[in-house]
């Protein structure tokens, strides 16, 4: 039976303005709305990248990333931009560690000079220095630095070089981070500084050759660094690479690593430490020692991701969740480093579930940052989703992103949103 045209077109009207489907946000929290904090071509620089975050112990917001003047081997500032309002506005650019400040390390010709890889972390139980902030960092991918600021970080010291009991002879290439790095909150290692790191067998610097993963650990609040857990099965297929890291409530730590070979089945990796980062647990896979392939539903691309503790019931909250950002190539603009999401778990790692698309355009690295709450113990128990305080607890996303018409990332945005906006999050 053929429809009267007069219907139909009624009926094309009301169905065109229907809502589309969507996995994730319809929209961005209203009284929270994306910021840029750094664009390729302003500031003096061509290309910002690889970005990390942290909050100072008097609120403030420090975004860390690479000024570039081109590519991975270009001249490279390590720079930084605060925020005062959570994340509302940024301050001018700051410059941390100057390339050029790093030519008395060379001799003869100087190349460009590449400083970058940031990996901060706040030190909250430091009684002689309280609230400092670590920056690791590395030169020309191939020694390891590190400063710090008593000031949240308005100043630093001086940079100051730890490749000597950082790196192995053998290592090649070397990145901290890039995301920031955690302070151990419980048990016999309370107080530990952990950075996860990635390193490449072959010469100093060289961008080739097996990966491997390990952490670096500090039990004197960044006086000393050591090597702790180092992953060196390079043959097995899974070659871990950036890394990020995040304290499980049974003690143990999780890293979750790029794979850069893109194993099956997908291109993350994931391994456990039980004595604070000293070593990585023995997986008990015949075929991947220490690293084994990570859940499927983390299918982001080859790219470096970020995890953060958002809630523990061992603080009083009512529920365990850990976030994870990357970006998605199940997204609406397909394979490729694009389409920014949160993923998050209730069950401490184990299992992930999808969470909100933050963003549809390029998209590449992130880091995650906790602006409001707290993750000490949360007395208040309230029923009321409206009103409960861990619900509400406000997180921030620092992450590369382009226009949906662009082929690539442009800039570097920071985007709120709430825990509920996460645990509520709609998918086809």
């Amino acid at each position: 039976m053929s429809m009267h045209p007069i219907a139909l077109l009624i009926c094309s009207i009301f169905l065109a303005t229907l809502p589309l489907p969507c996995r994730g946000l319809a929209a961005e929290p209203a009284s929270y709305p994306r910021v840029t904090v750094f664009r390729n071509g302003q500031d003096g620089y061509k290309i910002f990248r690889i970005p990390a975050v942290v909050k100072a112990v008097n609120g403030d917001l420090l975004a860390f990333c690479e000024a570039r003047e081109g590519g991975d081997a270009s001249k490279i500032d390590l720079v930084m931009k605060r925020s005062t309002d959570q994340g509302r506005t940024w301050s001018p650019l700051q410059v941390v560690q100057s390339a050029d400040s790093f030519v008395k390390y060379f001799r003869g010709d100087v190349p460009p000079i590449t400083v970058g890889n940031p990996a901060p972390v706040v030190d909250r139980l430091d009684e002689r220095h309280p609230g400092r902030i670590h920056l690791p960092f590395t030169l020309e991918n191939d020694r390891v630095f590190i400063c710090h600021s008593d000031d949240h970080g308005a100043t630093w010291s001086p940079p100051r070089e730890i490749t000597s009991t950082t790196k192995q002879k053998e290592w090649g290439w070397y990145a901290t981070g890039p995301v920031h790095s955690i302070q151990l909150e419980r048990g016999p290692h309370r107080g530990r500084l952990v950075v996860p790191t990635d390193h490449r067998l072959g010469a100093d610097g060289a961008d080739h050759g097996p990966n491997g993963v390990h952490a670096l650990l500090s039990d004197d609040h960044g006086e000393t660094w050591r090597i702790g857990a180092i992953d060196a099965t390079y043959e097995d297929g899974l070659n871990a690479n950036e890394t990020t890291v995040v304290e499980l409530n049974d003690g143990r730590l999780c890293f979750n690593t790029r794979d850069q070979n893109g194993a099956a089945a997908g291109t993350r990796g994931v391994g456990y430490s039980s004595d604070g980062g000293e070593t990585f647990d023995n997986s008990g896979d015949r075929k991947y020692r220490f690293f084994v392939p990570a859940p499927a539903v983390l299918d982001p691309p080859v790219v470096q991701c970020a995890m953060l503790r958002a809630a523990s019931t061992l603080n009083g909250d009512k529920q365990n969740v850990i976030l994870f950002s990357g970006p998605d190539e199940s997204g609406p603009t397909g394979k490729g480093r694009s389409d920014l999401r949160l993923r998050y778990s209730l069950d401490e790692t184990r299992s992930w579930q999808d969470g909100p698309l933050l963003h549809i355009g390029p998209a590449a690295y992130s880091d995650l940052v906790q602006l409001s709450g707290t993750v000490e113990p949360n007395k208040a128990s309230q029923d009321n989703p409206a009103t409960d305080p861990e619900r509400n607890r406000e997180f921030g996303v620092l992450f590369e992103a382009g226009a949906a018409n662009e082929k690539s990332y442009t800039r570097i945005d920071f985007l709120h949103f709430r825990l509920s906006d996460v645990l509520d999050a709609k998918q086809p």
